[in-house]
């Protein structure tokens, strides 16, 4: 089997919000189920539909300082009754606190790894 992934991914509980772009909808709560440099699994109480762009508010702890990342769905499933898992890729970080959330990826990676 070919594995595609350039970066590892980080299994992690981070909270986030998530809006849709170019549409009238509210903001919806989601967890982070888990994250590389290049993607983002989360779940919503919303099935998010693939190539839909979506706008998230990564909140990074332990401070809850965040991040906004534009993201395009990828996939979306029902996992249980009003739950979607749902697969995006990163295609944008708010550039002034990219280095933010770089080094936090490279922290979860050494907490992870070098033990």
């Amino acid at each position: 089997m070919n594995n595609r992934r350039r970066f590892l991914r980080l299994e992690t509980e981070d909270f986030l919000k998530v809006l849709p772009l170019n549409e009238v909808a509210k903001e919806v709560e989601g967890k982070v189920f888990n994250l590389s440099l290049l993607g983002i699994c989360f779940s919503s109480p919303v099935k998010w539909e693939k190539g839909q762009v979506l706008l998230i508010e990564y909140f990074i702890p332990p401070q809850l300082d965040s991040v906004k990342l534009k993201i395009m769905v990828i996939w979306s499933e029902l996992i249980k009754e009003n739950e979607y898992l749902c697969g995006a890729q990163i295609i944008n970080i708010d550039h002034n606190k990219e280095s933010m959330f770089i080094n936090y990826y490279f922290h979860k990676l050494k907490e992870k790894y070098l033990k």
